[in-house]
């Protein structure tokens, strides 16, 4: 996928299903199990964030600036497309993770509070520093493709699949692919699929598995023609992915926030690269498990996103953006 340095952790002693492979700098990258590069979003440990009230912004009027946590620089344009009209397609394994009732702010189930983030993540106006820029800041990098400022929301798809163990990146192409094949999904490729496990199951790379490794990751795959984006989030009932006082829910809104995010800015488009700093990490990495906060528009819990800053003419027009640093939009 991208040219960076290979990050692989050996899983605990006896597993013998997976093998060091070489050290790296950035904690970021993974191997799948089919031996391509993966973009993860590691637990706070693996980073050395403090699980304390650092990582949530403390309280503030107007935009704020935060300095990033991780990489060097700003971020680069390495030619890539972005997604220009993304949309987020949220698909549920079965209705156990579906219908978990570990959520907040009086939602009935995960699915119902999943979906109304996804639906109030972006204003559907031009980044203008506004209370509900938490995607729109996200325009600065729509240099080759112009980057929408609405992020619309699919519909629902909630599967029957059997709850394994363990499950590998490919199983969950090939099963992005069943879908397709069987019409029960239209493939596009402005969409991100967001895949949704349930408790009990963890996705494994070769670097380790989710919770003990990494809260979630995005990738791509070619079904016929069409590049296709999605992005895997393990269900979060695990110490290693997950924050005190925050339900299953939040914490799967603040990994979707940050998945959601890079897919549209370096979704890896036909192995081309777009966005990323000299060290590879992503926009969203510099700014991971730091100064999470609420949206303005339905409380929902999110990261910030780095911002390169200054005056850019990207995604049809010209503005002035803060930074560089990791940004808490005005509230």
């Amino acid at each position: 996928m991208k040219p960076r340095a290979l990050c692989v952790l050996l899983l605990a002693a006896g597993t013998g299903l997976y093998a060091q492979e070489g050290n790296s700098d950035n904690p970021f990258e993974d191997h799948d199990d089919q031996g391509g590069k993966v973009h993860v979003m590691p637990n706070p440990d693996r980073i050395g964030a403090h699980r304390d009230a650092s990582m949530l912004a403390p309280p503030h009027q107007g935009t704020a600036v935060y300095p990033a946590s991780y990489g060097s620089g700003n971020l680069i344009d390495h030619g890539g497309l972005e997604i220009p009209n993304a949309s987020f397609q949220p698909i549920y394994w079965n209705t156990s993770v579906a219908h978990s009732a570990s959520t907040s702010m009086g939602y009935a189930n995960l699915e119902s509070q999943i979906g109304a983030f996804a639906s109030a993540f972006s204003d559907s106006a031009n980044w203008d520093n506004s209370t509900t820029d938490d995607f729109a800041i996200v325009q600065q990098y729509g240099s080759h493709s112009s980057i929408a400022a609405s992020l619309m929301k699919q519909p629902d798809f909630v599967d029957s699949q059997s709850t394994y163990s363990r499950f590998k990146d490919s199983q969950i192409q090939t099963y992005l692919t069943n879908l397709f094949n069987a019409h029960k999904l239209a493939a596009n490729s402005s969409v991100l699929y967001g895949i949704y496990f349930p408790a009990g199951m963890q996705v494994c790379l070769q670097g380790g598995c989710s919770c003990s490794s990494f809260c979630g990751y995005h990738s791509h795959f070619t079904y016929g023609s069409t590049q296709i984006k999605y992005a895997v989030f393990p269900y979060p009932n695990c110490r290693g992915c997950s924050i005190s006082g925050l339900s299953a829910a939040d914490m799967l809104t603040i990994v979707s926030s940050h998945e959601i995010r890079e897919a549209v800015t370096d979704p890896g488009d036909f192995n081309t690269n777009a966005w990323y700093d000299g060290s590879g990490y992503e926009a969203d990495d510099k700014c991971a498990w730091h100064n999470l906060y609420q949206m303005s528009n339905g409380g929902f819990w999110v990261q910030p996103e780095y911002s390169n800053g200054g005056t850019a003419t990207a995604s049809g027009f010209t503005a002035t953006y803060p930074g560089p640093g990791c940004i808490v939009p005005n509230r």
